[in-house]
């Protein structure tokens, strides 16, 4: 699921995009030890780039990486999510520039992965989405957290709310991405690139959200009229889609720690309640 290859300074990690589940105790063994190794050349290490095998990734499998979740397990769900987000958070944390390049179709936690990366090139036909919630799911695993801080709250809506599919122009005019390559010639100059920053924006200085805060005129005004305009459209109340608006507006009043914590409940809540209604999931 998970290949390595060393050049230099620089080490490749190639990822199978329908392989990355945050509730597969699997993937967490796997990724930790990725991480260890990386950890363990950290006084050699000077980049990291991360792909992903896309050509598997299929937004229906995100149902596939879900327990067969009752209220008793909620705890479970909440340990499991813990695990996946401090391994993440690792990643961040590694001290060196960690690039990700998406191409083809990249859904749901590959994307969510590729967040936790501090820079993103696109190719010209990589498509990026996080699907869940046209399943009745919220995202999870920093998904929520992650592209709101990176691109505001108005930029994140179409991605989190509705599930949209946003081409890679889209997606860098949202600030998804840091650049968008043609071919894999202009690939690897952009990867050459020393000046990439080995932090998140969001941990630097007087960094300031896209759009505006949770305070700002029209900030405020979209989300007073958000949740009407949800069930207006769906004909009825959206229970993922009002729960992911909720985690982006409770996320973005406590600092990032808190905001998964509170990513992760409503995650929880979404699963639990879809399995009720769907008669349960498993893996």
């Amino acid at each position: 699921m998970i290949t390595t290859q060393h050049n230099g300074d620089t080490i490749t990690v190639l990822l199978a995009a329908r392989s990355i589940n945050p509730l597969s105790r699997l993937f967490q063994r796997e990724l930790g030890d990725l991480l260890d190794q990386l950890e363990s050349r950290h006084p050699h290490l000077g980049a990291i780039q991360i792909g992903f095998d896309a050509n598997a990734a299929d937004p229906s499998h995100e149902l596939e990486h879900l327990m067969a979740l009752t209220p008793a397990q909620a705890a479970d769900c909440m340990h499991m999510l813990a695990s996946y987000n401090a391994l993440l958070c690792r990643l961040e944390g590694m001290g060196v520039p960690v690039s990700a390049t998406l191409g083809g179709d990249v859904c749901g936690h590959a994307l969510g992965l590729a967040l936790a990366c501090h820079r993103r090139i696109a190719l010209a036909d990589a498509h990026l989405s996080l699907p869940q919630v046209l399943m009745g799911l919220a995202p999870v695993a920093g998904e929520i957290a992650r592209t709101v801080r990176l691109t505001g709250v108005q930029a994140a809506m179409p991605l989190l709310l509705d599930g949209a599919r946003l081409n890679a122009t889209q997606a860098l005019q949202a600030g998804l991405v840091h650049k968008v390559v043609g071919d894999e010639s202009e690939l690897a100059d952009a990867l050459g690139d020393t000046g990439a920053a080995a932090v998140q924006p969001w941990e630097t200085k007087n960094h300031q959200l896209p759009g505006g805060g949770l305070d700002a005129p029209a900030v405020r005004a979209l989300l007073q009229t958000a949740p009407a305009m949800l069930r207006q459209r769906a004909g009825g109340t959206v229970p993922a889609a009002e729960a992911v608006l909720c985690a982006m507006v409770e996320g973005l009043r406590v600092d990032f720690a808190n905001a998964l914590r509170i990513e992760s409940r409503y995650f929880c809540q979404t699963a639990i309640n879809q399995a009720h209604r769907k008669g349960g999931f498993s893996l």
